[in-house]
């Protein structure tokens, strides 16, 4: 793990990167266009968004994919801080409550046939990204028929983005849970109302 000395974090958000090439293209939506760009530029003193941040905001998988990924991994973690973080994004996104009690509720590995009573609440892509995530998170190797099963959904580009999405959550769930940021590590995953 890199330690970040709070002074170099503090400096390197204080001031806006100078946009220097990337191996992908930036993308800034504008102010009041998406409700993640606009909580991240709330955080910064200058309210502005990081080259990071544009490269990250190139994620083209599907938002209700790509927050289905992000709950599942709070679920699968025991992490409430990023259920908390993530629903209303969720939401916003499309996914609805019953969607939302599926991703929360539907045990690990449940869904390896779509269309299942359990995840009848879930479109067949939907499906296909929670057993995606499941056995990413669980047991980190991908069975060919899960991998193959959202891919059908995906092109290869969005399969790595997809990939990178569950591990980066993985990742940044046992960090809020292991340092109990926001003093939510005991906490149980909330239940969608």
């Amino acid at each position: 793990m890199v330690y970040v000395p709070s002074i170099l974090f503090a400096l390197l958000a204080s001031y806006r990167d100078d946009n220097l090439p990337a191996r992908v293209p930036y993308v800034f939506p504008a102010p009041g266009t998406d409700p993640v760009a606009d909580a991240l530029r709330a955080r910064r003193p200058n309210n502005t968004l990081l080259d990071l941040d544009g490269v990250l905001n190139n994620n083209t998988i599907p938002g209700t994919m790509r927050e289905l990924i992000i709950l599942r991994s709070a679920v699968i973690s025991n992490a409430a801080y990023i259920w908390i973080q993530h629903e209303p994004v969720a939401r916003s996104e499309g996914l609805t409550t019953a969607q939302l009690q599926t991703i929360r509720f539907a045990p690990p590995f449940s869904g390896l046939t779509p269309g299942t009573t359990f995840h009848g609440t879930l479109a067949p892509e939907l499906v296909a990204a929670l057993n995606f995530a499941d056995f990413s998170l669980s047991l980190v190797h991908i069975p060919d028929a899960v991998y193959n099963g959202l891919s059908e959904f995906l092109s290869d580009s969005q399969m790595v983005l997809a990939t990178a999405t569950v591990g980066f959550y993985a990742l940044t769930a046992r960090f809020v849970v292991g340092l109990n940021i926001d003093d939510k590590m005991g906490v149980p995953v909330p239940i969608p109302q």
